[in-house]
């Protein structure tokens, strides 16, 4: 099973996103901060909402052999 199908929810604030790439959401919002991940935001006090695709290709992106 994909953890696609067991979260069916496209975007997800950063709590449940950082809980997702299994980090702390201090970590996520600092690789955020890098532009390494793009939020989406409806108004200027609206929390982040993070895409789950952009989570998924982030991890794709970091992932190396040893």
């Amino acid at each position: 099973m994909t953890p696609r199908a067991t979260n069916p929810k496209r975007l997800m604030r950063l709590k449940e996103a950082a809980n997702y790439v299994s980090l702390s959401p201090g970590k996520l919002r600092a690789i955020i901060q890098r532009d390494e991940i793009r939020i989406v935001r409806y108004g200027e006090h609206a929390p982040w909402l993070i895409d789950i695709r952009d989570l998924d290709a982030w991890i794709d992106q970091h992932k190396e052999s040893l």
